[in-house]
This record gives C-alpha cells, sequence and structure tokens, in this order.
C-alpha cells in the first residue's frame, strides 16, 4: 500500500461531525493532514488559493458534506468541476442524505463517490477506515500540482 503523506480536506459544516471525523482518522492512521472548512465557498477559496488560503496546497481527496450554509455541496461540486486545474481532484460526498435525487445529482456533477453518513460510532469508524484504505492505499490518484500546472498553460 502507498504510505505517502496524505492530505484531505474536509468540507463540513457540522462541528462534531468534523471532530468525530478527524479523531477517527487519527486514530486509524498517520500521515493524513485534514484540513477544515465550513462550506463550500471557503473550500473553492481554499482550492483557488484566495483570502487565508493563498499558501494552499492541493488535496488529494476532497470529502464534502451536501447540507451546508452559504454554499451547499452541489454548488461547489459544480464549480469545481468546471475549472480544468481542479477537475482531477476526487471529491468523495459524505452526507446525511440518502435521497436518490442527491445521489444522482452528485454524480451527474462528477462525484467520485458518495456514502451517507453513518448513525452509529461502529459504522463511523468502519467508513473512515474504508475511505483512509481506498482513497489512500487502492487506487492512484494524479499529481494534483502537475494537473495544475499543465492546466495553467
Amino acid at each position: 500500500m502507498n504510505r505517502k503523506s496524505f492530505t484531505l480536506l474536509l468540507v463540513e459544516d457540522e462541528l462534531a461531525d468534523v471532530a468525530l471525523f478527524q479523531d477517527l482518522l487519527a486514530d486509524a492512521v498517520a500521515e493524513v493532514d485534514v484540513i477544515h472548512v465550513e462550506n463550500g465557498r471557503q473550500a473553492l477559496q481554499y482550492l483557488n488559493r484566495e483570502d487565508q488560503f493563498l499558501n494552499a496546497t492541493y488535496p488529494d481527496l476532497v470529502v464534502l458534506d451536501l447540507n451546508m450554509p452559504v454554499m451547499n455541496g452541489h454548488d461547489f461540486l459544480a464549480h469545481v468541476k468546471q475549472q480544468p486545474e481542479l477537475r482531477s481532484i476526487p471529491v468523495m460526498i459524505l452526507s446525511t442524505s440518502d435521497h436518490p435525487d442527491d445521489i444522482q445529482r452528485a454524480y451527474h456533477g462528477y462525484a467520485s463517490g458518495y456514502v451517507v453518513k453513518p448513525s452509529t460510532y461502529e459504522e463511523f469508524v468502519r467508513v473512515v477506515k474504508t475511505i483512509e484504505a481506498y482513497w489512500r492505499g487502492l487506487v492512484r490518484l494524479p499529481s494534483i500540482a502537475e494537473v495544475a500546472t499543465r492546466a495553467a498553460r
């Protein structure tokens, strides 16, 4: 398995979910940097290196909630997938919504995966471990910095 450092951008407005996700990930694996922002607008600012995020590094994965204030997950997904320099960043939805319309809309917007937030602690542990094993260990991800450099040319 690939064990290089891994950067994850967590876009989530519920602070209890953020704390749980970060704690579980820290317990499950090493060398994962979790950057947290509270809504889609902040996530776009981060990815575009705007305002307080001028020195941001591209994440290997975005974990995105759908239902957030300011800019929801669907709108964020639409914006990020329209930008050639950001399009290759995988975006996995982690939402309480199990509604077929949300799932269809997310995949239509080029989400890389859709996971319904677990209702129990044990299920949440399993989900976090699976996210880490799949996105950090199993799949091969593009070098986002290289993709962004090519797209800017």
